[in-house]
């Protein structure tokens, strides 16, 4: 795992399967400096990000866990695409290692930090 500090205290967590802008929002949960006055000063500039996420079952049971930081100074567009990207793609990985799982995609989220 790289030697990522975060600048700002807090998170934002999102669902992976909130992709409607409207739903995301509702769902989203934000802590510390993510709170709505400071948040899209932190997205919006470009900065590295942690992205780590919580892949559930469809059991209730957490069956992934895997974190990654951004090697580049990123946005919000190119925070979106990973997220997305490194979700698909670990959601994948997982399949292919645990053949009966059914991957809960409304309960798995990505955790942010900047």
């Amino acid at each position: 795992m790289s030697n990522f500090k975060p600048n700002f205290d807090g998170y934002m967590k999102i669902y992976l399967h909130d992709d409607i802008p409207e739903r995301l929002a509702d769902r989203a949960e934000f802590t510390g400096k993510w709170l709505a006055a400071t948040r899209k000063k932190i997205i919006n500039k470009p900065r590295r990000f942690q992205v780590t996420l919580h892949i559930m079952d469809k059991d209730g049971n957490k069956r992934g866990l895997q974190t990654m930081v951004f090697k580049n100074k990123g946005g919000h567009s190119e925070l979106s695409k990973v997220i997305f990207g490194f979700g698909n793609d670990f959601v994948d990985e997982l399949r292919a290692q645990f053949a009966d799982m059914q991957v809960d995609l409304i309960n798995s989220y990505a955790v942010v930090r900047a």
